[in-house]
């Protein structure tokens, strides 16, 4: 409920599908799982560590005209972090069998961003004023040692679905007024990054300095941003 000019009325949040017209549930069991994993551990396995390099070049210009840099402080932030996982070793080979999924190659898709708090002096006297920009980046990296990688992920059927059908009342084909549909799905545990460490490298030129006046507002700098990557995947162990 929410009060709005007086009055109150009713507020809800619009679902995205519609529900069933009727739905009875007629049972609920539960049976002993075969080769049950009793006594073991979900844990988070360290499955690749890796040092990436990852070259950048921005420009920023400054919102006043500054004669000096004294700074520049860098923050590196991850937004994106995720493994994908090639079917294919080679140009053609398919390693797809008995419903698992091997893969040849192993990609780490990598975003994020610098975070840049530029410290400078607009005039020969007075307060240094303070400028802060976001440089984005992206990039792929192939992950050459994964040896703890769980390589066999479950497949799930859904577009393909399996069919059941009946013959008729004569025995002569398919009964269209019933059918049978069987889909399934496994849900595998995805990998995720853990940022150790982050450094950064960079060198800065001022594009358009005036010799005369000895200022300049743009700036272009080229990084190089040096990250330790831990790659972990949550797998089950035995204590």
């Amino acid at each position: 409920m929410s009060y709005s000019k007086g009055k109150f009325k009713k507020t809800h949040k619009a679902s995205s599908c519609k529900t069933a017209d009727e739905a009875k549930t007629l049972n609920c069991e539960s049976f002993p799982f075969e080769n049950g994993t009793q006594g073991y551990a979900k844990v988070p396995i360290v499955i690749a560590e890796e040092w990436v390099q990852v070259d950048i070049e921005s420009v920023e210009r400054l919102p006043k005209a500054a004669r000096e840099i004294k700074r520049i402080r860098k923050n590196v932030h991850l937004t994106q972090c995720k493994l994908v996982q090639s079917q294919f070793a080679q140009p053609y080979n398919n390693n797809n069998n008995d419903n698992t999924f091997s893969p040849g190659v192993l990609k780490l898709f990598l975003a994020g961003f610098v975070r840049k708090n530029i410290e400078y002096v607009p005039s020969c006297s007075g307060a240094v004023e303070h400028h802060t920009v976001d440089v984005p980046f992206h990039c792929v990296v192939r992950l050459e040692d994964a040896g703890a990688f769980i390589d066999d992920q479950q497949l799930s059927v859904k577009n393909g679905v399996h069919e059941l059908v009946f013959n008729d009342k004569k025995g002569m084909g398919m009964d269209p007024k019933v059918q049978g549909f069987a889909t399934y799905e496994f849900f595998n545990n995805m990998p995720f990054c853990q940022l150790e460490f982050a450094g950064v490298t960079e060198l800065d030129i001022a594009e358009d300095w005036k010799p005369g006046c000895n200022v300049f507002r743009t700036v272009r700098e080229k990084m190089i941003v040096e990250m330790h990557l831990k790659v972990l995947q949550v797998q089950q162990v035995p204590l």
